[in-house]
């Protein structure tokens, strides 16, 4: 018998027993603005090839200013959720101290009760000395 050259033994026939990756996953869910967006830019880049060169410029300049319109109308959202963020939190802050007030006055333990004491007090007295004239 003649002896057999070794060779590595080959690993890719052994599965391995590792974690299972995960499913793959798309990178991120797209809006359906997005995928509008994308469908338009899309179609108007196959109508720029499908048409002739005279015509080729016109549809570019189209999608460069959709594009910006695209732009301005994403950084106005940005700009209008940003304010209604800002207000929303004033509101927050408003409707606390709202509370806070509201609190003292209610319990009668705190400051607000003392303060409409003392004005009774005062009225009490201003009538007093009325009726000793």
């Amino acid at each position: 018998m003649t002896a057999r050259k070794k060779t590595p033994r080959k690993k890719a026939l052994r599965k391995k027993t590792s974690r299972k990756k995960a499913p793959r996953r798309p990178a991120a869910r797209q809006s359906a603005g997005q995928r509008a967006r994308k469908a338009i830019e899309d179609g108007l880049r196959d109508l720029e090839k499908r048409l002739p060169s005279n015509l080729r410029g016109s549809v570019r300049d189209l999608r460069a200013n959709l594009a910006s319109l695209w732009r301005q109308i994403e950084k106005s959202r940005q700009d209008r959720e940003q304010r209604w963020r800002r207000m929303e939190l004033q509101l927050r802050r408003d409707m606390g101290r709202l509370l806070r007030r509201l609190e003292k006055m209610v319990d009668p333990g705190s400051r607000g009760g003392s303060r409409k004491k003392k004005s009774a007090r005062k009225k009490a007295s201003g009538r007093k000395k009325t009726a000793r004239r």
